[in-house]
């Protein structure tokens, strides 16, 4: 798994009265409030809060080294305090303040020094903080409890790996227009304005005959991975020299990764299918998509970047493997169709690209499922081997959707211009395709509005990314983090 955790910078502002005295913003014993006592005071509840920090983020989170700053009733903010946040807190995600007395004046100071998001838990100066960051166009947040700060920490955790997000992006013919997917993000530029996402583009030639070009540990690589793949396999039907091509390209695939410092992947099919380099080699990508994001990499078909940052999208918010594939509406007429039960409601799978809108059944298929889609820290999910041609070559993974039936799904994709999101509810109803050969394994998903759906993705285009699990409310709330609209279905 390649996402890196977000980093916290606790930091503990005291304020340290000059001398003891009362007055309307300030009362007590004087023996309380000499400025050594104060500081006895400070640096246990100081201890306290970093005990607690430690105690309470998420196993995905970073501390960084926790600070102590005093300031006095002067009211100024000295460097020589300030430095005490060197070296790290340039590396911080998020700062952390502790909910102390008058600590607002700081913590903007700090915020505005620094560039970085400033939150605290408590009420009165967080919200205050956070109002004044915000209306100046900078992060403030105010948290209700260690399970708000843990929600939005692993919001900032996703828009991090967007920002650290580096594409490989295999080209065959005009990259801008691509073949197979022509509502596929034509600005890579805008997307690394907005988002931080960076790319680098190869010929989609070189990387197929890198494949012939590996050397005496990259082959023991690619026999290891075939092994494995299939004695973990419930059953294996085509033969072994039709799989390893398909993991020679994988390999070669990583390999090219590693060299572009790239952490993300998109090829074009129907160019290299046209001019039969595919054939050549014996070899479809689908294996090695899987195979990518069973390892965190998000990898798309058809050189869609929509679906590419749909799929980062819902990976970063979910830690698990994700599915994508051609969108299409389930017909519910065709007698020999299997039938699944949600809820004591009959749900019809059959002939797809007929429409039967009283159903409501979305059906996404391509033959990329991962063994991770459960999650990235669960096993591997049960899976056969088929060929993707009847000839025999081209290894895909297939896993029966069946098994799944009435589990929550979230369904994603980025519009042609990367500004906007598409959302979609639903539950897993039924399967088809699993014994089949050809891009034909697919899902399908009774959704709320299969017309409105339709409507929808007009504006959008068709490859939908799908993960389980409802990630809907926080890929808004993402949204809201990052600059992009999202539109729900």
């Amino acid at each position: 798994m390649s996402i890196a955790n977000v980093n916290v910078k606790p930091v503990f502002i005291q304020l340290i009265h000059s001398r003891a005295y009362e007055g309307p913003c300030r009362v007590g014993r004087k023996e309380d409030m000499t400025p050594e006592a104060e500081r006895r005071v400070a640096r246990k509840q100081y201890d306290g809060f970093v005990r607690e920090v430690q105690a309470n983020v998420g196993p995905t989170v970073t501390l960084l080294e926790p600070t102590y700053i005093e300031w006095g009733d002067d009211f100024v903010l000295h460097d020589a305090e300030l430095a005490r946040l060197e070296p790290d807190v340039r590396d911080a995600d998020l700062i952390l303040m502790a909910p102390t007395g008058l600590p607002q004046y700081p913590a903007v100071t700090i915020a505005e020094r620094y560039a970085k998001p400033v939150g605290m838990l408590g009420w009165i100066a967080s919200v205050d903080i956070a109002a004044y960051l915000r209306a100046r166009g900078m992060e403030g947040y105010a948290f209700l409890d260690y399970e708000h700060l843990n929600h939005v920490l692993s919001l900032m955790r996703a828009r991090k790996a967007f920002r650290n997000m580096r594409m490989l992006v295999a080209v065959e013919g005009n990259p801008a227009v691509p073949t197979g997917v022509v509502s596929s993000i034509f600005d890579f530029e805008g997307l690394k304005r907005r988002y931080g996402v960076d790319y680098t583009s190869i010929s989609a030639t070189d990387l197929l005959e890198a494949m012939y070009a590996l050397d005496e540990s990259e082959i023991q690589q690619v026999n290891e991975l075939t092994d494995t793949l299939m004695a973990n396999a419930d059953a294996v039907h085509m033969e072994r020299e039709g799989i390893v091509p398909s993991v020679e390209f994988h390999v070669a695939v990583k390999k090219a990764l590693a060299r572009y410092e790239c952490n993300a992947f998109v090829a074009p099919c129907f160019e290299i299918c046209a001019k039969e380099m595919s054939a050549d080699r014996r070899v479809t990508f689908c294996l090695n998509h899987s195979l990518l994001k069973d390892q965190g990499i998000p990898a798309a078909c058809e050189a869609d970047t929509n679906a590419l940052m749909a799929i980062a999208l819902l990976m970063y918010l979910s830690d698990r493997s994700v599915y994508m594939g051609n969108s299409y509406m389930v017909d519910g007429g065709s007698s020999s169709n299997a039938v699944a039960s949600i809820a004591d409601e009959s749900v019809y799978v059959g002939n797809p690209y007929r429409v039967d809108r009283a159903q409501n059944l979305l059906g996404i298929f391509h033959d990329v499922p991962g063994l991770k889609m459960k999650g990235f820290d669960e096993p591997d999910l049960p899976y056969e081997i088929r060929s993707f041609t009847t000839a025999g070559w081209g290894a895909t993974l297939r896993y029966d959707f069946f098994r799944d039936v009435g589990a929550p799904v979230t369904m994603a994709r980025f519009d042609p211009t990367g500004r906007r999101v598409l959302v979609v509810r639903g539950r897993v109803a039924g399967s088809s395709g699993f014994d089949e050969v050809g891009c034909i394994l697919s899902v399908h998903v009774k959704v709320r509005d299969i017309s409105d759906v339709l409507s929808k993705e007009m504006d959008f285009g068709h490859h939908l990314a799908m993960v389980y699990g409802d990630y809907a409310d926080q890929v808004r709330e993402l949204g809201a983090m990052m600059g992009f609209e999202v539109v729900e279905s």
